[in-house]
This record gives C-alpha cells, sequence and structure tokens, in this order.
C-alpha cells in the first residue's frame, strides 16, 4: 500500500492506496494554515496515523507517501522552496514526515501530481505527450514528455499560468504583466467582472446572481455571456480568445497527444473548452493540432492523491 497527500490552501487529504490505484481509504481535515508550518506538519502526522489505525495497517506496510503541494519544488532536496497558498518558505517537509512516521516520503507539485494521477489512471497512459492544465483560482500546469514527468533544470517546470500572452496586458501576482493566469484564473476574471457591480452595474448576470455579489462565479460568467450581457460578452469573450491563444502557443510548442484540463473553473463552466477549442484551431498551425485529444479531468480530487502516491515512478 501507498499514501498520498493533497495538501491545500484549505484542507489537507489522505487517501490509502493499493498498488492498482484504487483509494482505499480517505481522512480529510481543515489545512488552517494560518497556524503556520509546523501545525500543519503536525497535523499531517496524526491524520497519517489515525488513517492507518482505522485501516488496520501498520506503518511498515506502508511502501512510501507521496504529498502534493502547490509551490516550487526543490527535488534535489525536496524541500519546498515557496508555496504561495500556505505562506511557506523553505520547509523541510519531506525530511520531517519521514521523521515522524519512519515511512520513505516523496515531495511533489501539485499540478504535477494531478497532471500525472489523471494520464496514469483518468486516461489509462494515453499518449506520451500530455499537457495538464488546471484553471480555477489561478492556473497551473503539468507536462508529461515521452512518458516522463517533465520537471525543468530546477525543478519548477511546467508554470504554463506564468507563460506572457500580452506583456502590456493584465498585472498578475507573480509580479509580471500579461500572463495566462492573469487572463483565464478565476480569481482574476471573477474580479473584473466585480468591480462593474460594484460600480452599479445591472444587466442579465444581476438575475442570475440574485444581487448576490459574493457569490459570484465563473459558472455564472459564462451563463450571462450566453444570454448575451453586455459586460459578461465582453470579459468571457476575452477569456476564450487568450485561452485559446495560449493552448495555440502549447500545441505549436510541444505538438502533444493530449491536453487535460482540471479545477475548479473547467468543472464549473459549459463550454469553455470547446470554444477555446475553435480558437486555437485557427490560430494554430494544421500540424500542430492534427489528432489532439482535448479532455476534461476525470478523477476529481483523486488525481492528486493517486498522483501524489504514485509519481515517484514517474
Amino acid at each position: 500500500m501507498r499514501i498520498g497527500i493533497d495538501i491545500g490552501g484549505t484542507k489537507i487529504v489522505v487517501g490509502l492506496v493499493n498498488e492498482a490505484g484504487r483509494v482505499t481509504a480517505r481522512k480529510k481535515v481543515k489545512t488552517e494554515s494560518d497556524q503556520g508550518y509546523t501545525a500543519v506538519r503536525d497535523k499531517v502526522n496524526r491524520v497519517v496515523r489515525d488513517l492507518l489505525a482505522e485501516a488496520g495497517a501498520r506503518p511498515k506496510s506502508i511502501k512510501s507517501i507521496g504529498i502534493a503541494c502547490a509551490g516550487q519544488i526543490d527535488h534535489e532536496t525536496e524541500r519546498i522552496i515557496f508555496s504561495p497558498n500556505l505562506q511557506w518558505t523553505d520547509a523541510p517537509l519531506k525530511h520531517d514526515v519521514e521523521t515522524l512516521t519512519g515511512i520513505k516520503t516523496f515531495i511533489e507539485n501539485d499540478v504535477n501530481a494531478a497532471t500525472y494521477g489523471e494520464w496514469k489512471f483518468g486516461f489509462h497512459g494515453a499518449g506520451s505527450n500530455v499537457v495538464g492544465i488546471f484553471i480555477g483560482t489561478g492556473i497551473g500546469g503539468g507536462l508529461i514528455l515521452n512518458g516522463t514527468l517533465f520537471r525543468g533544470s530546477n525543478g519548477v517546470g511546467g508554470e504554463l499560468g506564468h507563460i506572457t500572452l500580452n506583456p502590456y496586458g493584465y498585472p498578475c501576482r507573480c509580479g509580471n504583466t500579461g500572463c495566462f493566469e492573469a487572463y483565464c484564473g478565476g480569481s482574476y476574471v471573477v474580479g473584473r467582472v466585480r468591480q462593474h457591480l460594484d460600480r452599479g452595474y445591472r444587466g442579465k448576470l444581476w438575475d442570475i446572481i440574485k444581487g448576490q455579489v459574493e457569490g459570484l462565479n465563473a459558472g455564472h460568467i459564462e451563463e450571462a455571456y450566453m444570454l448575451g450581457d453586455e459586460i459578461c460578452h465582453r470579459t468571457w469573450g476575452e477569456v476564450i480568445e487568450y485561452l485559446g491563444a495560449a493552448l495555440q502557443s502549447v500545441a505549436n510548442l510541444l505538438n502533444p497527444d493530449l491536453i487535460i484540463f482540471g479545477g475548479g473553473v473547467v468543472a464549473g463552466t459549459r463550454r469553455l473548452i470547446e470554444e477555446a477549442r475553435l480558437v486555437m484551431e485557427r490560430r494554430a498551425m494544421r500540424a500542430s493540432v492534427a489528432g489532439l485529444r482535448l479532455e476534461r479531468a476525470r478523477l476529481g480530487e483523486e488525481a492528486m492523491i493517486l498522483g501524489a502516491a504514485f509519481v515517484m515512478d514517474a
């Protein structure tokens, strides 16, 4: 058996996984990252021990622990260089969890883990060149090239959300301007539309959200766009065009077999991927997109658990 762990900004999910890639038991707790690194590390240790006790398994029966965590990972030392979601810098998570549990531990970037989990278990290894694009609050990317997870020279490759689509565009939280994430990340898009609502704009969107501005999400914006709402038509149309342009760049650069889309924005919208594909096909060189599959993720939160558990084999 293996253990896969997803440490997110709001929750920690721990799963017990067999060698066939089936999650046989799981536990979920709040991260409470504001309590600091040490508190979260100790919580991970407690949840692992509780899961093993409930499953009747001993630590010696566990082959390894894999942890998926947002941020940049130093794969030489497996220290977390920086995790913006958790506000960790130079965190020795591998060493600490290994010491506390007595189980060999590996750390991986969360989107790398999710991409690998989807490819290996959701799509059963289809294609040898695969791109994962996860669109939620921001945008994360994962790359599998020639059947191998690609991490780059310093272990931080695959940051697709921070490729520049417009050097004079919207500011991004990374400090750059015009990033893919700044154009298509959920929090950025919702923020731009919300500014109009806060200034008194009332259109079809207002009726959709019933005046509850705090609950606004990308699905509402897409729905209003399809109904012809003026602001949403302009804003969501921009999202589609820039997402398509990003896909065109990825296709021309990497010529992948498969692009897997996950994340809350993808799950909460109906036609985003299909409409962006039309833009990609219009812009891309024909050979770059011949036979290219664009698919939605299939595994939900299990992708991260399975990817974390098995990414040591990648």
